[in-house]
Formats: structure tokens, sequence, C-alpha cells
């Protein structure tokens, strides 16, 4: 990075969003603890399509906007720092509400909905679904034919996202527009509740490792003000150019048009804007991309692999000790309580995993860099060392697979990679599995949890679809040949459907190992577009 001088560099002017007219779930995203999709399919008819742009005109009042979803963050985080003990279901707070469309479901809207210029969107989750290396045999339970939403014929018209603090209000309002939905002559014909895991296990994915925490930051301001930061900015203004870079430290702050149509994107210099694309057509200004990913989680598999693996490695040279969890840590890249490995080598550290202001400070071909922090914060954890070769985090662990940082990729330098990040706004669903070594046949849910996988961007060829195939499922990139992501990657790929990457022991002993079946199943989705509130009011209800 350039030496830091106020001579040479001066702070990146970042536009003001248009926060009225953009849904909340693409800015800042929702991000609440309980959520319930509706998957919709309108009949073919005139009159049924006209209903459903009267029931669309009355819910382009409801939706929520960015600012309303961003004054209700700072509004829970104010009183989060006040008091440390409050729950989120603890507060009252207006249930938010978010719509996107499927191509299809635009089409039936507007005729221009044909001009829009993405390939993925038009041809849809299942046509795409082979490129992300989903299985194609129809007895593959990810196959398009045995998903639960979404399958072959079947395929959703527009998805709604109701979202909020309290199960009770989020349900409440499900049940009032499937309701109105019904009324209309439209079907429900998917609902699902996704609900953040409880206790101990509060913010982790159900195998059990911390989610969210690597979320890049929105570049853009919330108003006129020259501080109203969408997102918030933690580090000491002395440290420069680092302050203009990070929201958190290692957070990094990428250009609205990533995940906002309309705005400025990222250029050859972070803190350089390129220019806008014009959209097309006009009505998608302020709009967004959002995929929706049904993924199974099988827990008790995942677990028995990581025990089986870890007692085989054990024995093996440099992998003396071993177990599970360091195993699983080393594949997804970060302990259970989030703290990176290359920063807690060979044990969790859960006050460093809780820390947001040391949580995501760490690179991989560098140290750890050492920012004054805003505030009284400190971060006195240890710091990660130099690791180009992956010995401390592997190349194929799901958090590198699907960032690099300050690592060059097969994309070129670090900024060649800002235009691939992209916004994850999903949450758990179904009961967790309290012995995480159970079989099926001893799971009262018999396997039935996962993640409504949720993420806004601007392109789904060029962010989602790039981060899966090209990357999470290919063994010799982003860098190096460290094998494919075995958290996310898919079998059906590689050619003898065997997923597989290499490990590094304490004396930098190579170890490779593998894995035949999918922990992570697809089990349903599609392809959406949010559009804006202004576009949903005066062009789609039209």
């Amino acid at each position: 990075m350039a030496a830091k001088s106020r001579n040479r560099f001066q702070a990146p002017v970042e536009p003001v969003l248009e926060m009225d007219d953009i849904q909340g779930e693409v800015v800042p995203g929702f991000l609440k603890p309980h959520q319930t999709l509706l998957g919709l399919r309108v009949p073919a008819g005139i009159e049924v399509i006209w209903h459903f742009k009267m029931f669309l005109g009355e819910l382009s009042g409801e939706i929520s906007t960015a600012a309303q979803t961003l004054a209700d963050r700072r509004a829970y985080r104010n009183r989060s720092r006040a008091s440390k003990s409050r729950r989120p279901e603890d507060e009252e707070c207006g249930v938010l509400t978010a719509i996107g469309f499927s191509s299809a479901g635009l089409k039936l809207l507007t005729p221009s909905a044909n001009l829009i210029p993405s390939e993925a969107f038009h041809a849809g989750l299942i046509a795409r679904s082979s490129l992300l290396g989903d299985p194609k045999d129809a007895s593959s339970e990810g196959a398009p034919t045995n998903w639960v939403v979404g399958s072959p014929g079947a395929e959703l018209d527009a998805l709604v996202v109701v979202a909020g603090n309290r199960r009770k209000d989020v349900t409440e309002r499900a049940d009032r527009l499937a309701s109105q939905v019904g009324g209309a002559g439209i079907s429900v014909a998917y609902r699902q509740d996704g609900d953040v895991r409880t206790g101990e296990e509060r913010g982790h994915e159900h195998f059990g490792f911390d989610d969210g925490i690597s979320q890049p930051g929105i570049r853009g301001r919330a108003s006129e003000a020259p501080g109203d930061f969408i997102t918030e900015r933690h580090i000491d203004p002395s440290e420069i150019p680092e302050v203009w870079l990070y929201g958190y430290p290692g957070q990094d702050l990428i250009w609205s048009a990533e995940f906002v149509i309309g705005y400025s994107k990222t250029g050859s210099d972070p803190l350089q804007p390129a220019p806008s694309d014009s959209p097309v057509p006009e009505w998608t200004r302020n709009g967004s991309f959002l995929v929706f990913r049904r993924l199974r989680q099988d827990v008790g598999l995942f677990w028995r692999t990581m025990r089986e693996i870890a007692n085989e490695l054990a024995k093996l040279p440099g992998f003396s000790g071993m177990d599970d969890t360091h195993l699983a840590s080393f594949l997804v890249g970060r302990w259970p309580s989030g703290a990176p490995v290359n920063r807690a080598q060979g044990a969790d550290i859960p006050e460093l995993g809780a820390d947001a202001f040391a949580n995501n400070n760490f690179q991989f071909d560098s140290n750890t860099p050492f920012l004054k922090l805003a505030g009284s914060h400190k971060d006195a954890y240890p710091q990660g060392k130099a690791d180009p070769a992956g010995a401390a985090c592997p190349w194929a662990a799901h958090i590198k697979k699907m960032n690099t940082r300050d690592s060059a990729s097969d994309m070129g330098g670090r900024e060649s990679t800002y235009d691939r990040r992209l916004l994850r706004v999903g949450v758990p669903f179904g009961n967790s599995l309290v012995n995480r070594y159970a079989p099926v046949d001893e799971d009262p849910e018999k396997g039935n949890r996962g993640l409504l996988f949720l993420c806004v961007q601007a392109s789904i060829e060029r962010q989602f679809e790039f981060l899966v195939s090209s990357w999470a499922n290919d063994p010799s990139r982003p860098k190096m040949p460290g094998g494919n992501d075995m958290l996310i990657g898919q079998n059906s790929v590689p050619a003898d459907g065997v997923r597989r990457c290499s490990l590094f022991g304490s004396g930098l002993q190579q170890a490779q190992l593998s894995a035949s079946q999918q922990w992570v199943i697809p089990t349903g989705g599609g392809y959406f577009f949010m559009p804006s509130i202004s576009a949903l009011s005066g062009v789609l209800a039209k």
C-alpha cells in the first residue's frame, strides 16, 4: 500500500444514495433475526395480472426504504450500546418488507423487462444450476427436479421478504400479505420461516460457525451531511489511507454501484470511482438483483466426516492433536467464534471472534496491520503473520475462496476483486441438531435445516455466479492449486465427483483430504430483481 501522506491523498467523495427510493433489503440489508419468505406464482390471464398490479400498488407503500431500514439499524445499535444485555427480541420494531421479481414475473408487468442486460436473470436459476455445479442426476437431492422451491414448472414469479425482531410480528405481517395475494388470485407457492439460532449458538449457522462477520461496507452517504456514511467508520482519522478504505478494520468499503444500479462503480484505484453505467431500462435505477438459494445443511454428516478425517490426520507427522473442530476451522478459515485462524493459530479465541474491531482485521500475504482505532477501542489480540503459501489459512478455506483480501488472484491485484463482493442478507432455517454427530434416524427434524441464502448484487454473473463457479468449485482458483471450497463446493464439477483440498502441518508437511458426499445441498431458489420504490409504484403497478 502506498505510504501515508496527507499531501498525496484526499478523502474520496462518496455519492449520496437516494435512500427513499431504494429498498431496505438492498441497502443496508434487513439483517433481522426473524424472516419469512413468501414465494408467489401468478396464474396466466389479464384479469389476474390486473389484480396483481393492484396488489403491488398497495404494497409499494409498505415496502421498507433504505432510509427507514438504516434508521432502524442505527436505533438498534444505539440501544445495544447503551444496554449490553438487550436482545433484538426485546425490542418493538416495525416489521420490514421487500419484494423481488423473477424475469418471468417482471415480464408479466412490463415488456421493457426484456431489456434488462442480464443473461443469468432471464435464464433463471434452473437453467444456470449446472454452471453452479448443481447435480444433474435426477436421483440426487440437489438436482432441480427435486427442489423444495422453484423446481421446473413451479418457478416463482415473485419473492416477498418479511423481517423483524420478533417472530410473532413477522408471522402476523406474512399472514396478512398471504391473505392479500390470495384475494388477488395469486398463489403463495412457497412459505418458509427463517430464524437466527438462539442461546450460545446465536449468530452461528448450523455447522456452528459465527456468520456474517466479513460483510463488505457500502461506500456512500445517506444524506448530504459529509459524515453521514451508510457504513460506520471506526478507524482513527490520522490513519491515512486506511480510514478511507475500511469501515471496521478489514471491512472493505465497496463503491455502491456493485450493489445498487446507477451509481459510482469500482475503478482501478479503490479510492477513485469509475463512471457509472446508464441503467437499462432507465427504471432499473436504484434497483438490484437478489439471489435466493435454499441450502440444506447435513450437520450430522459434516461433523462425522470431520471427526473421521481428523482422526486420520492426527496420525501423520505435523498434524498431532488434530481434532474435528480444528479441521473444520481450517476449512472455514475461522474458528466457531469467528476468530480468524491466522490470528488464532492452534486454538479458538472467543474474545477475538466477538470483537468487531479485530475479528476482520487480517490479511493473507501480509502481517496484520496495526491500526489506531477511533475512540477507546484497542486491538490487543495476537497479530496474524504473512501467510502467502496458505500454511496458517489454507488456500481452499471458504473465507479465502470468497475474498482474497490483500492477495492477488487470477483476476489481478486486490483491487480487481472489489467488484466481486456481494451483500449477504439471509438467515438459518430449521431447529438446531442437539448432538452434532447424530445420524438422520436420530434427528427429530430428519436433517431439515440449513440456510435461506439471500445475497444482493448489481450483477449476478460477475458476483454470485463468479464466486461459486469460478472460485469455489475450481481447485486452482483464485490462486494456487489449493483445492475446492470443501464447504460449499459442488461434487458435480470434478470428473470423479470428489472434492479435494490441501492442508499444511506444523512443519509444513502437506496432507490431502477428500470428500465424496455433500454437506451443503441446494434445494431450490431463484434469481430476482428488486426494483426501486418509484419503479414499483410508477411502472410495475401501472
